[in-house]
């Protein structure tokens, strides 16, 4: 199995678990939930108690939480990750080359150039969401599953490879020398989806930041979608599966599985989301918003 298809696998097993998590109210509430959604358990989930020891164990292993503020270490990983490769890929490191020697390169990937746009998009991605933890993340006892927290954090580790692995052909081979030319409609128009999204997603963090507790957000995109931070965060990495996309293909596949684990991963707390502000502030406060698709979802 090569790197690509290893960051595949863990995006599309992260994915299926963030679909099937949701059939089960017990698994939504006690696992997938967190932050303020935590707080209230919904009554089908409260009606499971756990009368066998595989439903003992279960609460056992639900009940080993971490501080929600630890969010920043994904960002914290995601800059290492993006750092450490950057040095690898110029350097021609020992850790990038093993990598390179399970990696198929008889087929075409990605040049130079795109290697270099899709890693500052990651890399700015990380630092930015890093900057706003530490500025704008409010004190809170809130708690998440210790597992989510792990899983967040080698999310950040494959996405760090996955930017750059379908382009070995083109960074062991050809060596690392920009071609210095006008910007192709691809990256032009993934740069500005990215630039756009990514300027949206720290108005509405900044605008959240502002908010006293438990108040409900309704300036700008939050009156059409509760949480509009995650439709850029999708955006995001739209992006850089643009960006990262080789010449025969429209989307680069190692990125698209894992913006596929993200989708899947923030439609679930969307939904968890909206269902919160109901409970929290009545129903017809949020009549007519989506989750995070306009008029769509």
């Amino acid at each position: 199995m090569g790197p690509a298809t290893l960051c595949i696998a863990f995006f599309t097993l992260g994915a299926a678990v963030d679909i099937g998590g949701t059939l089960s109210p017990t698994f939504r509430t006690k696992i997938m939930n967190y932050g303020s959604r935590n707080e209230t358990s919904s009554p089908a989930a409260a009606q499971e108690r756990p009368t066998s020891m595989f439903g003992k164990l279960f609460d056992t292993v639900a009940s080993m939480q971490v501080p929600h503020s630890w969010f920043i270490h994904y960002y914290i990983v995601s800059g290492i990750s993006s750092l450490f490769w950057g040095y690898q890929i110029f350097t021609g490191g020992k850790v990038f080359q093993f990598l390179v020697s399970y990696t198929d390169q008889s087929t075409s990937g990605m040049t130079f150039n795109q290697v270099v746009l899709a890693w500052t998009f990651m890399t700015t991605q990380g630092t930015r969401r890093l900057y706003e933890c530490v500025t704008l993340t409010k004190p809170s006892q809130s708690r998440m599953w210790i597992g989510l927290w792990a899983i967040g954090m080698l999310y950040y580790v494959f996405m760090g490879i996955s930017v750059w692995i379908e382009g070995t052909a083109a960074l062991n081979h050809q060596g690392h020398s920009l071609e210095i030319s006008w910007p192709s409609m691809r990256s032009s128009i993934a740069t500005v989806i990215f630039a756009v999204a990514s300027l949206s997603q720290h108005g509405c963090h900044v605008y959240l930041a502002s908010l006293k507790k438990y108040t409900l957000p309704d300036r700008g995109l939050f009156g059409l979608v509760v949480c509009p931070h995650y439709t850029c965060e999708c955006l995001v990495y739209i992006a850089i599966a643009v960006v990262a996309a080789p010449k025969d293909r429209v989307l680069n596949t190692t990125v698209l599985s894992g913006l596929g684990f993200v989708v899947t991963n923030l439609a679930v707390t969307a939904d968890s989301t909206l269902e919160w502000y109901a409970e929290k502030f009545g129903a017809d406060k949020v009549r007519g918003r989506k989750r995070m698709v306009p008029f769509l979802f």
